[in-house]
C-alpha cells in the first residue's frame, strides 16, 4: 500500500483548472475551473447528465481527466485517504449482509490496508463516528434494515471514521423527509469545526440557496460559481436548464427535474 501524499499547506483543498472529462465515450465535463477553500460547503447543482457525478468521481480519483487538471491539496487525485466519497444510494447494494459497524469500518480500510485486521483503536474510531451521527445504538443492525435517512447518516459516519477532510456527497438528500434532511445538515454543521470541506450534489435550489456557502452550477461546462445569491439567478438557471426552468409572475423559479434528459 502506498503512503498517503502529504498536503501542500499553501494549496486549497480542491482546485480544478480547465478540467475536461470523457465518460463512456461522451464529453462529461468541458473546461471547468474552480477553487474550493478549506471548510467551505458547496452545492453542486445542474440538470441530470450535467456532470455532477463525473466531477465527484474525478475528485475521488476514480476517473481521469481527458484534459486540464485537478488538484487535491496540491496533488493530483489518487484515491486520497483525505477524500470521503459517498455515491448515490441507488448505486449501493444495500442488500449485502453487512452490519452498520462494518460499513463504517470500510472508511478505515484505505488507512489501515486490506491485509491488516482492524485494531482496537480502529474500532474505537468507528464507535466514535457512530456516536457523532447519533447512530451508536444501531452498530449491529444490518445496513439494509435502516431507513434512507439512517443509511445516509451511516455513510457520513464512514467518512468521519476515515478522518476525511474533503467529503463528496452525491445527492444525499434524495428521498429523505424534512426531519432527516435537517439531521444531515446538523452533522455537516458539526464537521465545520474540523474544518471539513464538503461538496453536495443536489437538485434542491432552495436548499442550495439557504444551506451552502457557494453554489457550483454545471451543465457539462461551468455556468456560474460563487455565493448563492449571485449564482442562482434566472439568467444562469436558464442557461443551465433551458426550457425546464419556469418563471412565475411573482418572480419565483421552478426547475422541472422530472423531465430532464438523462445521459
Amino acid at each position: 500500500m502506498s503512503l498517503p501524499q502529504q498536503h501542500d499547506s499553501q494549496a486549497p483543498p480542491i482546485r480544478a483548472d480547465r478540467l475536461s472529462v470523457r465518460y463512456d465515450g461522451n464529453l462529461g465535463l468541458e473546461q471547468v475551473s474552480f477553487t474550493v477553500a478549506a471548510g467551505e460547503r458547496v452545492a453542486v447543482v445542474g440538470p441530470n447528465g450535467a456532470g455532477k457525478t463525473t466531477l465527484f468521481k474525478v475528485l475521488a480519483g476514480i476517473l481521469q481527466p481527458a484534459a486540464g487538471s485537478v488538484e487535491i491539496h496540491g496533488h493530483a487525485p489518487g484515491r486520497h485517504v483525505c477524500v470521503g466519497y459517498v455515491p448515490q444510494r441507488a448505486t449501493i447494494n444495500l442488500d449485502f449482509p453487512v452490519s452498520v459497524a462494518e460499513v463504517v469500518m470500510m472508511g478505515r480500510i484505505r488507512e489501515i490496508g486490506l491485509l491488516r485486521w482492524p485494531s482496537r483503536a480502529d474500532w474505537s474510531r468507528v464507535d466514535s463516528a457512530l456516536t457523532r451521527v447519533g447512530m451508536q445504538f444501531y452498530r449491529a443492525r444490518p445496513i439494509g434494515s435502516l431507513s434512507s435517512g439512517q443509511q445516509q447518516r451511516i455513510f457520513l459516519a464512514q467518512t468521519v471514521a476515515q478522518e476525511a477532510d474533503i467529503v463528496l456527497l452525491d445527492e444525499p438528500l434524495t428521498g429523505l423527509d424534512l426531519p432527516s434532511q435537517e439531521v444531515i445538515f446538523e452533522i455537516l454543521d458539526d464537521l465545520r469545526h474540523r474544518p471539513v470541506t464538503v461538496l453536495v450534489a443536489t437538485h434542491d435550489l432552495s436548499l442550495a440557496s439557504s444551506h451552502f456557502d457557494k453554489v457550483l452550477l454545471l451543465n457539462r461546462r461551468l455556468i456560474a460559481y460563487g455565493e448563492p445569491q449571485a449564482t442562482i439567478t434566472p439568467q444562469n438557471l436558464f442557461e443551465a436548464y433551458g426550457g425546464h426552468l419556469h418563471v412565475f409572475a411573482d418572480g419565483k423559479l421552478l426547475v422541472d427535474t422530472h423531465h430532464e434528459g438523462r445521459q
